[in-house]
């Protein structure tokens, strides 16, 4: 049986455990607020201050990926869960980190949107 020739154009590393452990993994966070200049989030998995990371906006403010660096992060709160877990509540700062003129154009955007939405009256509360 002859050998395949490796149809990669550059060879793939893999990263070990022990490097790759928090830094490269996808946590699901709530924006809280939105600004040009970054964002605050609250998430369940502690973030250390000065992690890269990219947030992802969702379909709605235009899918917009852009990259920060977690400048703080606090406990918010903790619970227990009826299985006696303690599930801890975190929230973050994120600066956004070289963005774009695109990305910039987008976020703009979605700024202007957020901000629309906001200006519409709350119609559950009038009735």
């Amino acid at each position: 049986m002859g050998t395949r020739p490796d149809p990669r154009r550059v060879a793939r590393l893999t990263i070990p455990q022990h490097l790759g452990n928090g830094e490269l993994g996808h946590h699901r966070v709530h924006v809280l607020n939105l600004s040009p200049l970054g964002a605050r989030i609250s998430h369940s998995e502690l973030l250390r201050d000065g992690v890269v990371c990219y947030l992802d906006l969702p379909p709605a403010l235009g899918a917009l990926r852009l990259t920060g660096c977690v400048v703080w992060t606090r406990l918010q709160d903790t619970e227990q869960t009826l299985e006696g877990d303690r599930r801890s509540h975190y929230e973050s700062g994120i600066e956004f980190t070289g963005p774009t003129a695109e990305q910039q154009t987008a976020l703009a955007a979605a700024l202007v949107t957020l901000q629309a939405a906001q200006d519409v009256p709350d119609r559950e509360g009038s009735r």
